[in-house]
């Protein structure tokens, strides 16, 4: 069978479910990362993600032999490039990643390859990034090899079942290109297998994502507009979303993760007149740690340690990439206050600037002494905490950025609680003003 083995650039979130998946098909897979710590815990026979239904797959790759792993390339039919693309402090779009993969794997590209781009990357990447270290080699781009963009769509939690059941773009710099790649997934992979332009295929990938964010930001605007109007968004939104064509999300602490803060600035970037509005909501959406501690400051006193609760992005994860607790660690630092983290499945993440942040599993340690509390993640761990969880802070100030906690029983216990989207629940005896400053309390008569 044509295409039978296939050499895997990055082995991480997606690369490594995804060679897994492939070996476990028949295919003898290479797999290629920089890291050592990966490798050594790979060529042990173990798996360096934590999701069950990975580490199953990986683990059983392995002892079959058609998973290997190293830091150098082999020679192959195919070639997948499955590494990160960053955006740089200034916002920019970053394939250096990119491009070093494909200088080190053209060393090993004969005519007749099939080489696949799956990283999320600004429009004309496989073309003129790709392509162009290709083209350094000798490589006539469109004749003697295959290139292909076929975006991964990878929800955490949940990654094998996304890889092998969701619909695949299939975006090749000529069709022979698409239909090559197509044949290929159709061996481990049930969706659709939709054939394109590459150009097309890394447009639409950047188009979903900054569809989540635009709609994402526009729930955390209403959220703004409920908390001055003393209203809870939560009943609006409700309402709102009986109507069959609407469907407005809830507003949260933030947005995280590897793809949503990430793949609109490659518009952005790229297309700076005409991405307004993505900009807008991207600011809007990171600044949301920094309204939530806004809200914070202007009901409490003096504040000098805050219990930070969630460090992954989101809920039931291990991950903390593009966290938005690390833009509430800025937001805190600027302000001189002391801060903890908790959470229940990260031991640890490091902020852009390199910092590590040690973080506590137990979560008594880390509300000891705080004067406030700011839930940033969906853990189920948080969802219906009451007045005996928080008993050791200092303070009785909760901001729930999830809307998870049990708001009436730390409200009766002299808990104030700033839900998002919605006015303070305040202690017995006090109460707020509609149509006025829910930030300030007030003496009910």
């Amino acid at each position: 069978m044509r295409d039978n083995k296939v050499v895997v650039i990055g082995l991480g979130y997606v690369g490594l479910p995804t060679a897994a998946i492939m070996a476990n098909a028949g295919i003898e897979v290479h797999g290629v990362d920089v890291n050592p710590a990966t490798l050594q815990v790979l060529n042990a026979g173990g798996c360096p993600i934590g999701e069950p239904e990975v580490v199953k797959l990986v683990t059983g790759a392995l002892a079959s032999g058609r998973l290997k792993a190293s830091d150098t390339p082999v020679t192959s039919d195919v070639f997948i490039i499955c590494v990160p693309t960053p955006i740089t402090d200034e916002k920019r779009a970053d394939v250096s990643i990119v491009r070093a993969a494909t200088r080190t794997l053209a060393k090993y590209v004969k005519k007749g390859d099939l080489i696949i781009l799956e990283s999320t990357s600004p429009v004309g990447t496989t073309e003129h990034t790709v392509g162009e270290e290709l083209a350094a080699q000798g490589f006539d781009i469109r004749e003697d090899l295959d290139l292909c963009y076929c975006p991964e769509r990878v929800f955490p939690g949940s990654t094998i079942s996304e890889i092998v059941e969701n619909d695949r773009i299939i975006g090749g710099l000529t069709p022979r290109a698409a239909a090559r790649a197509s044949a290929l997934y159709a061996r481990f992979c049930t969706g659709g297998l939709l054939e394109t332009a590459s150009a097309t295929a890394e447009f639409s990938k950047l188009m979903e994502n900054t569809y989540r964010d635009v709609n994402i930001a526009l729930a955390n605007v209403f959220g703004h507009i409920a908390e001055a109007s003393g209203i809870d968004v939560n009943d609006a939104i409700t309402l709102a979303n009986r109507h069959p064509r609407v469907n407005v999300h809830k507003p949260g602490p933030g947005v995280g993760g590897h793809c949503i803060p990430v793949d609109p600035w490659f518009l952005i970037d790229g297309f700076p007149e005409q991405t307004g509005l993505l900009l807008q909501s991207r600011l809007i959406n990171d600044g949301q740690p920094h309204h939530l501690w806004a809200r914070v400051k202007r009901v409490s006193g003096a504040i000098g340690k805050v219990a930070i609760l969630g460090a992954a992005y989101r809920g039931n994860l291990d991950d903390a990439r593009d966290t938005p607790a690390e833009h509430l660690i800025h937001a805190l630092k600027a302000d001189g206050v002391g801060y903890a983290v908790h959470d229940p499945h990260v031991s640890k993440f490091r902020l852009h600037c390199g910092q590590e942040v040690p973080v506590n599993t137990d979560l008594a340690q880390t509300l000891d002494g705080a004067d406030a509390a700011i839930i940033m993640t969906d853990h189920s761990a948080y969802r219906g905490l009451g007045p005996e969880a928080f008993a050791g802070m200092s303070g009785k100030l909760i901001a729930d950025g999830r809307n998870l906690v049990d708001r009436c029983a730390l409200s009766a216990a002299g808990f104030t609680v700033i839900p998002v989207g919605a006015p303070l629940s305040r202690p017995s005896g006090q109460a707020f003003l509609p149509g006025k400053e829910k930030d300030t309390v007030l003496a009910s008569g």
